[in-house]
């Protein structure tokens, strides 16, 4: 605002000084023609004295005087009734134009400010009187004092209009933040639904929200998912812990009478240890591929795992009438980045679910290569897996047929497991499956090093 209004007072000032330089050289050229007249020289301060000749020069707001070498008046523009111009001025000034002749300055009067170019006339070299011509800048001022005003009431108006916006601005910014931080503060571990369900919202804050309640609905599905693997995994330890405290009970009341019931107790005890054994070490697989930091990866060759670990169940597969084959290499390498202890227990527990499902037929584990990858691939000719249960098997303690399942040895997590050694190693798992046609379990996992599959099993 300051800057806007200098300019504009030095806009005004000049056109000021333009119409005194103006008038100023008019009286030069006039003075100079009398003082030349061949019929009758005029001398300057002749032309000066005459009242007429400066009134031809003034006009409104523009006011002449003339003094002698002395400083005394000796002519001066009718308009100027009674007063003089002051031959003394309060501050001096120069004007940016191509008219810079003389003193220039401003000087107060009773009448207002005033503009003053005081010029001298030269007879010779000498100083023959003194020229001061003057512009009243009653105008000048009363305009600048508007525009003053009008900047004034501008600045209001617009620091009004930025403290209005800015409050608006802070409030649409800050008011859906604030409405994020009462949600997250409405959370807790019991009530997880809360949702913000901001649409039609392209912006940052839109994009916020939307990732807020994203993340609360994974939230609420992992909580649910805990709850529900607390409550199986109570309900499968509370069986077995149920059986082994009945038969201490009974060992108590009647080992040492019969034989017989201390042989069927002790048998029941070990078989329901194992099942305990072998869920908390499933849930204990679980809770370790949970924090894959904690993991240590080497280099696995993946076909010597899968060779070692299906002569290990031959004897399982034979004991069920069962044919299991490898259509793997040994002498071949198929590297993958792995931890070996979780990679192991990946094909044993495929290796084995595909046993325990298949009633005969065969049950057979093959390495392929497929764009970079190792696919291991299980397939058993057993009974198959409904189709409204494909999508659910993965589940912890899932059973696709429970009534039939309580006659079959196992945890429930096996697949499970599964799902997560594959998840930490960066692989796949996919599956197959037709009723009464087998089931196919593909892993793919990313390959390490140079690979090359064997040729198809005959």
């Amino acid at each position: 605002m300051v800057v806007i209004y200098a300019g504009a007072r030095s806009v005004l000032l000049t056109a000021g000084a333009d119409r005194i330089s103006t008038v100023a050289d008019q009286v030069e050229r006039e003075l100079q023609t009398l003082s030349a007249n061949p019929f009758g020289a005029v001398s300057a301060r002749t032309a000066l004295a005459d009242q007429t000749f400066i009134d031809g020069f003034s006009g409104s707001g523009l006011f002449i005087e003339a003094f002698n070498q002395y400083g005394r008046p000796i002519g001066k523009s009718t308009n100027l009734g009674t007063s003089d111009l002051p031959t003394s001025l309060d501050q001096s000034w120069k004007p940016r134009t191509a008219f810079e002749d003389g003193t220039w300055g401003f000087a107060s009067t009773p009448a207002g400010r005033l503009l003053v170019n005081s010029l001298s006339v030269h007879n010779g070299k000498n100083v023959e009187a003194t020229v001061e011509i003057a512009e009243s800048l009653s105008g000048m001022d009363a305009i600048l004092t508007g525009f003053r005003n009008f900047l004034l009431l501008g600045l209001i108006v617009a620091l009004a209009f930025i403290i209005v916006a800015s409050v608006s601005l802070a409030r649409a910014a800050l008011g859906p933040i604030g409405e994020i931080t009462r949600a997250a503060n409405e959370i807790s571990g019991e009530d997880l639904a809360k949702r913000l369900n901001w649409t039609g919202r392209p912006d940052e804050l839109g994009a916020l929200a939307q990732t807020f309640d994203e993340m609360l609905a994974r939230l609420e599905a992992a909580f649910a998912r805990e709850r529900r693997f607390i409550a199986d995994a109570s309900h499968e330890l509370k069986t077995p812990l149920t059986v082994i405290n009945a038969n201490a009970q009974m060992l108590a009341r009647w080992a040492g009478r019969d034989p017989k019931v201390m042989g069927e107790a002790l048998s029941t005890i070990e078989a329901e240890s194992a099942t305990m054994a072998r869920v908390i070490n499933a849930m204990l697989t679980l809770a370790k591929t949970d924090n894959p930091e904690a993991l240590t990866f080497e280099t696995v060759d993946l076909n010597r795992l899968v060779c070692e670990v299906g002569t290990a169940q031959q004897l399982n597969a034979r004991a069920k009438g069962l044919a299991l084959e490898l259509a793997v290499d040994p002498e071949r390498e198929a590297n993958v980045r792995g931890e070996p202890g979780l990679l192991r227990q990946l094909v044993s527990n495929l290796t084995e679910n595909a046993i325990k499902f298949t009633d005969a037929g065969a049950v057979r584990l093959a390495l392929s290569q497929r764009d970079g990858c190792v696919d291991l691939t299980v397939h058993d000719s057993g009974r198959g897996i409904p189709r409204e249960a494909l999508p659910h098997i993965f589940e912890r303690f899932y059973r696709a047929d429970p009534a039939r399942s309580r006659h079959i040895e196992g945890t429930g997590l096996g697949l499970a497991v599964v799902n997560n050694i594959v998840r930490v190693h960066g692989g796949s798992l996919s599956v197959v499956s037709e009723l009464g046609a087998g089931t196919t379990f593909t892993v793919e996992l990313p390959v390490e090093g140079p690979f090359s599959a064997p040729p198809p099993a005959n």
